[in-house]
């Protein structure tokens, strides 16, 4: 196991193994150009909404791009079948990754947020990319509720 595995794995130790729900996952192509994850506007990406959950309490909010031309058909196939993170998708196909943490926040929240978490209160979030042989091959943005930083 990593230290800078997926958050996922410090959550099964936490609260026993947790589960993954898909909001949202569909194809399309890049709106804009991003530089932090070197695509063009057009490129093929796989838009990721997910909540990490234990028994229906939300842990954590993910988003992630994952520009499709960098993954391998068997990851791809892991990624639609909607039933893993994508940090656990990349340990187990033994992608040695490094992810770099991009941004740390505090963010207001938002109405998505507010519902799935029924909370209004201000979101820590953390960015970052996952890279492999040299390209980034995810970007994901985190959100968890402030408080549950709080002692």
């Amino acid at each position: 196991m990593s230290i800078n595995g997926p958050i996922s794995t410090i959550l099964d130790v936490l609260y026993g193994t947790v589960n993954l729900f898909m909001l949202d996952q569909h194809l399309e192509k890049s709106p804009k150009t991003s530089k932090i994850i070197n695509i063009q506007k057009g490129d093929e990406i796989l838009y990721r909404e997910s909540i990490v959950h234990k028994r229906g309490k939300p842990l954590v909010h993910v988003t992630s791009v994952v520009p499709t031309a960098r993954c391998s058909e068997k990851t791809l196939e892991d990624l639609f079948s909607e039933k893993m993170t994508t940090g656990k998708i990349m340990d187990t196909h033994n992608h040695e990754t490094l992810r770099r943490i991009t941004k740390i926040s505090v963010e207001a929240t938002n109405e998505i947020l507010m519902d799935l978490f029924k909370t209004d209160e201000d979101m820590l979030t953390r960015e970052y990319i996952m890279i492999h042989k040299g390209e980034v091959i995810i970007w994901t943005k985190e959100a968890y509720p402030l408080s549950y930083f709080m002692i």
